[in-house]
């Protein structure tokens, strides 16, 4: 007898590693179970096959699934009531657990006298999994959630500005620059009201029992982004005791700080300050220097995250070009990168960490055009084209570009009016 006992538990333990085949979307997992309880045991069974395919926990239905008022220990494996317990399950499998499992077939059934419990095997037939696009595995995931500001407003030349509608707009569009670089599988965190409204209509009594283990397969990110913004109300002035004059200097106007969190440990992976001048912000207002600078510091942030996690690489070549696995909206026509040729990894002498490899500027490139995967650009001065490696990595020369293209500088002071007024950087 404990022979057999051992048999069957080493039996339930294979069990345990999914057998699928997929067959239309449809997928037979094998499960086991066991309990003192016959509907237990075979409810123990479905959980552990559905959850092989889906992901999800029958728990919220296990209480309609199995008849309280009816658990009574059963010691026989071929009595009427047994059989009827069978067939009232079976029948009922599918409505019971919301469309999660659609049918079983009970393949071995043993009670245990001596322990008092059933053992059940079966094979259960469980809605396939289904994802849009590319596997979001493929891909690290990230969330950007929505930044934070100090102050509920500032006042900017006259203007007040609600900090509330800054931080949104900068998660918004450093958002979109992250998602266009294609590197990561972007997760949004600013409409989850609209998405969990879609998603409880598959508790509807006429939903798709497909659906459920289609779409409840929610994502949990690896990295997110959080951080502040701070919008400085006016330029500095400065004050000539001996000639009187009072001057306009350039200064910061935005200023964004972020930091990039890996989830599963809450590491901080990667920080940074991008503070914007007002010279690098174009308009002939308030509202459009700001945009401007959200899209100058969106971009340098999304640059910063990018290439500290995935660096630009040459990944190709045509007669006149090097290749580029970088596009969208981080690289644009015009701009100037450096080519870097990597070494061997170097490994820190005390801590045994990697520091990484040595690079060694080899060229420096120009952007010809960018499409949303991959841009081209020309060598314009160094290594020619035919001897730069491919892998070689790219990082952005010196100097921030602006939002007009132009690498960011001070502007000449100018005069403050004898009535005190200052003019605008945009006005001038």
């Amino acid at each position: 007898m404990k022979k057999a006992i051992i048999l069957i538990l080493a039996a339930c333990g294979l069990a345990s590693f999914a057998q699928i085949q997929q067959s239309n979307s449809i997928q037979t997992v094998v499960g086991s179970g066991r309990n003192s309880d016959y509907r237990t045991a075979v409810y123990e069974a479905l959980v552990q096959a559905a959850s092989q395919v889906q992901g999800v926990s029958l728990q919220d239905s296990r209480d309609a699934f199995v008849d309280s008022t009816a658990q009574v220990k059963k010691t026989k494996t071929d009595g009427s009531d047994i059989s009827e317990i069978r067939e009232s399950l079976k029948q009922s499998v599918s409505a019971k657990t919301k469309g999660r499992v659609l049918s079983y077939r009970v393949t071995a059934e043993k009670y245990m006298t001596e322990m008092g419990l059933w053992f059940i095997e079966l094979e259960a037939k469980v809605p396939g999994q289904y994802t849009v696009g590319l596997p979001p595995d493929n891909r690290r995931r990230m969330v950007v959630m929505p930044f934070r500001s100090l102050t509920d407003k500032v006042g900017v030349f006259g203007q007040t500005l609600q900090m509330g509608t800054t931080c949104e707009e900068i998660a918004a569009r450093l958002n979109e620059n992250l998602t266009q670089t294609r590197r990561f599988t972007m997760l949004d965190r600013a409409f989850n009201a609209e998405t969990s409204a879609e998603l409880s209509r598959l508790n509807l009594e006429n939903a798709s029992a497909g659906d459920l283990g289609r779409f409840q397969q929610l994502l949990v990110t690896d990295y997110m982004v959080i951080g502040t913004v701070k919008v400085y109300s006016s330029p500095a002035t400065s004050y000539n005791q001996w000639t009187g004059v009072t001057t306009q200097n350039d200064g910061p106007f935005l200023e964004v700080s972020y930091r990039v969190i890996l989830v599963p440990t809450s590491q901080l992976k990667w920080a940074g300050t991008i503070i914007v001048p007002y010279s690098a912000c174009r308009g002939d207002s308030v509202d459009t220097a700001l945009a401007s600078g959200m899209s100058v510091a969106a971009r340098e942030v999304s640059h910063d995250i990018v290439n500290n996690i995935y660096p630009t690489r040459v990944t190709g070549k045509t007669t006149y070009e090097l290749v580029l696995n970088q596009g969208g909206t981080s690289v644009r026509e015009g701009e100037m990168l450096d080519v870097f040729r990597q070494g061997e990894v170097i490994v820190d002498v005390t801590s045994g960490e990697p520091l990484g490899a040595p690079e060694e500027k080899i060229a420096t490139i120009q952007v010809t055009r960018s499409d949303p995967k991959m841009s081209y650009a020309v060598v314009a001065e160094g290594t020619p084209l035919d001897q730069i490696p491919l892998g070689s990595v790219v990082r952005r020369a010196k100097g921030m570009p602006g939002a007009g293209g132009a690498p960011v500088g001070a502007v000449s002071p100018v005069q403050v009016s004898p009535a005190g007024t200052v003019t605008p950087p945009w006005k001038r």
